[in-house]
């Protein structure tokens, strides 16, 4: 029986620290909507704290034009990042629960 080794790509050969610093160069948005997506790799990146040490949610786009909610994107961010953010960016759309919710996460118990 003649089997065919697929071999993966060399670049899912790097360091996951390697993969961390490129997660780090996307969004909050990118990383729940494509990128934990693409591989079981990404995926386990991706749910690491350290993946969430920023959560930049910039937005300079009308909300009602989007596909995807930002304030629950954050909260899973939040979640995620299970109190090892130290620096969270909700410009333009942070509202009085989201803001209750991040320090009820952080500052709680």
């Amino acid at each position: 029986m003649n089997r065919k080794v697929v071999k993966k790509p060399p670049s899912m050969e790097l360091p996951e620290g390697i993969w961390a610093n490129i997660l780090h160069k996307l969004g909050v948005v990118e990383i729940l909507e494509t990128t934990e997506k693409v591989c079981s790799k990404w995926r386990r990146l991706c749910k690491n704290p350290s993946t969430w040490r920023v959560i930049d949610m910039w937005n300079l786009r009308d909300l009602s034009e989007m596909d995807y909610d930002l304030e629950v994107m954050c909260r899973h961010a939040v979640d995620r990042s299970q109190g090892e953010a130290v620096d969270i960016n909700l410009q333009y759309f942070a509202t009085a629960q989201l803001l209750e919710y991040i320090a009820e996460s952080y500052f709680a118990g």
